[in-house]
């Protein structure tokens, strides 16, 4: 499935393909995505945190589910700060809306996670 990858080690953010592991072979079936594929660094730092954010925009809401590393030895991502403070990779999924599980992103998705990640970052994730 499609996400957006914030890297230490990329100058930009970019669209990734991220592995998942499903429930069944049937579709419709939860997919599962394996973060550890795409964030740098486990021996450093093994734990990955995620959380779920739901952003409004008018009458339309769309929820994403957020991956992301943390810690004082982990490179720091200039992508999201300038000034040092955040240090690690951060990667946006899409949760469906009727599906409630992880989708794949579309082209005006890359924007809104761009917001997300933007806004989380310069309020202290």
């Amino acid at each position: 499935l499609w996400c957006r990858l914030y890297s230490t080690s990329c100058s930009k953010p970019r669209q990734a393909e991220m592995l998942t592991r499903c429930a069944a072979i049937s579709y419709g079936s939860p997919c599962f995505p394996v973060a550890e594929a795409l964030l740098q660094e486990a021996t450093l730092q093994p734990y990955i945190h995620n959380c779920q954010v739901t952003v409004h925009e008018g009458r339309h809401t769309y929820n994403y589910c957020v991956f992301f590393k943390r810690h004082c030895r982990l490179q720091v991502n200039a992508l999201l700060s300038g000034d040092g403070k955040f240090r690690g990779d951060v990667v946006v999924m899409r949760i469906g809306t009727w599906t409630r599980h992880i989708v794949n992103m579309c082209a005006r998705d890359s924007m809104i996670a761009d917001y997300i990640v933007n806004r989380s970052v310069n309020t202290s994730i």
